[in-house]
């Protein structure tokens, strides 16, 4: 199963378009610092979009990209999901650096809206790991921390659920 993909150009281009699009929409401030090592708004986005292109890749190389639709509206307030397989959604979370090693979600954006599914995704260097997934279940009983932006649930990428199990068993099985 596919799990890395080498960020494209066309890719790299597309996420700067969309967190441009945030901020030309005035939604938020594109210097507020965005975790513990201050990144921008702007990069906060850019790499988010790379996740989700990243995710939407893994579903076209496993031939299941019929079956999902990916949202990619640059409303920057709205967080519907990132992904819908029927009635059941998925947010891709990216790790912006190589050295980070957990799912993270702050908890005000967990508890207002709760995802069935959170894919961990992480930019390596000209690349984007999948590193794993997490259940709505999973999330709601993962620990709380706070690392610089808030109280945030959070499992280590070890801690992952394998992506067979998203895509055989807890989404395309609906789908037969």
């Amino acid at each position: 199963m596919i799990v890395k993909f080498k960020i494209t150009e066309q890719a790299r281009k597309e996420a700067d378009k969309y967190a441009f699009a945030i901020i030309d929409k005035g939604i938020t401030n594109p210097d507020h610092p965005s975790g513990v090592n201050g990144g921008s708004i702007y990069e906060r986005y850019y790499a988010g979009y790379l996740g989700e292109w990243a995710f939407n890749e893994f579903l076209i190389k496993n031939k299941i990209k019929d079956k999902v639709r990916w949202d990619r509206e640059a409303d920057g307030i709205a967080d519907k999901g990132d992904f819908f397989f029927g009635a059941k959604v998925v947010d891709v979370k990216t790790a912006s650096k190589s050295y980070f090693t957990k799912l993270m979600i702050p908890l005000t954006q967990f508890m207002n809206s709760k995802k069935d599914y959170y894919v961990a995704t992480r930019i390596d260097g000209e690349e984007i790991t999948i590193m794993g997934y997490a259940t709505g279940d999973d999330m709601a009983r993962a620990k709380i921390s706070d690392f610089g932006i808030g109280a945030t649930k959070y499992i280590p990428f070890d801690k992952l659920r394998k992506m067979d199990g998203l895509i055989r068993q807890d989404i395309l099985k609906k789908w037969d």
